[in-house]
């Protein structure tokens, strides 16, 4: 693979697994497909400790002491040319002071295929459907009568657009989605974005976002929240990158307000 071509491959390959962002509730794919035969694992960790939480009113407001580690894996593989495996597995351990509720288990999990609708040389659109294991509650938090996500079925929209910024290469990436969840649970609106730039061959800095928005009934009632991860990923072998950042929930409604550091390492085969 010639230098100019893994440099492109790389930056469109960032967008996929949105870095595992925000945790890995927010691990998704990219817009862009894997090429045939070719595959990446990103393992990436994450810790909040938080003592505040968005009202009703947005307002943010002292609650008990949260802690939240996880642990995840994403993996991708490209099957064919216009078609890609994902395959998300993960682990949380979640720390509540009574009457909250604690976990340390399976966390949200899911496999997904990304199928493509179209690609030029600098912009692609796809599709992708999963099936997500049950997770941690809509509110990104534990509290004494909130409820736990169950199972649902995910659809979304991508698109990605390369771009060269100041002489930098760069990209550009949306997602638009929505959760059908069982157990009578109300639907999920997914908006995430990603945008990457490289100011030197081996470092890409990116900032992602990733918003949440249930409208539910008295039982679940409206939960929303935005979440902002910033980070950087540096080259350390052809085949291999290392990752640093962090992410902040910057605005929600009736959710936690999480902020804490991520790590992981990227492997390409």
């Amino acid at each position: 693979m010639s230098i100019p071509r893994f440099r492109l491959l790389f930056a469109l390959f960032a967008a996929a697994g949105g870095l595992i962002g925000a945790g890995t509730e927010g691990a998704r794919g990219g817009a862009w497909l894997m090429p045939p035969g070719e595959g990446q694992v990103i393992v990436g960790t994450f810790f909040s400790d938080s003592t505040q939480a968005f009202d009703a009113q947005g307002h943010l407001i002292p609650v008990p002491a949260y802690k939240k580690f996880e642990l995840g894996t994403y993996i991708e593989y490209g099957l064919t040319n216009w078609l890609t495996l994902v395959a998300a597995p993960s682990y949380d351990r979640i720390q509540n002071p009574p009457p909250g509720q604690s976990y340390n288990g399976l966390g949200e999990s899911e496999i997904a295929a990304r199928v493509g609708l179209y690609r030029s040389d600098t912009s692609v659109i796809s599709f992708q459907a999963g099936l997500r294991s049950p997770g941690g509650s809509f509110a990104d938090s534990l509290g004494p009568f909130e409820v736990r996500r169950a199972a649902s079925l995910d659809v979304r929209g991508l698109a990605g657009h390369n771009v060269v910024v100041a002489g930098m290469d760069g990209f550009v990436e949306a997602q638009a989605g929505y959760r059908f969840y069982a157990a009578g649970q109300p639907g999920e609106w997914r908006i995430d974005l990603t945008m990457g730039l490289r100011p030197w061959p081996r470092l890409l800095v990116m900032l992602q976002s990733f918003t949440s928005i249930v409208n539910g009934s008295l039982q679940f009632g409206h939960v929303s929240w935005t979440k902002l991860q910033p980070g950087l990923v540096y080259d350390i072998a052809p085949q291999w990158s290392v990752q640093i950042g962090g992410f902040i929930t910057v605005a929600g409604i009736n959710a936690g307000r999480e902020l804490g550091p991520t790590a992981g390492v990227w492997y390409r085969f």
